[in-house]
């Protein structure tokens, strides 16, 4: 979420997943098969930098 990127990982092996596509936040995530759909996230909040939910 802070780099404000989202993932899909696919084609699993032994040693973890062969294949990953990284977009970021506001452009459309292509989901492989079986379930083959483009995910919209262009809801996904993309934050100015003084935005930041920081504890002080």
């Amino acid at each position: 979420m802070q780099a404000e990127e989202i993932a899909a990982f696919w084609d699993p092996s032994a040693k973890g997943y062969r294949s990953r596509t990284t977009v970021p936040f506001g452009e459309p995530l292509h989901v492989p098969a079986p379930f083959d759909f483009a995910l919209n996230t262009s809801g996904f909040a993309v934050r100015p930098d003084g935005d930041r939910d920081v504890e002080e």
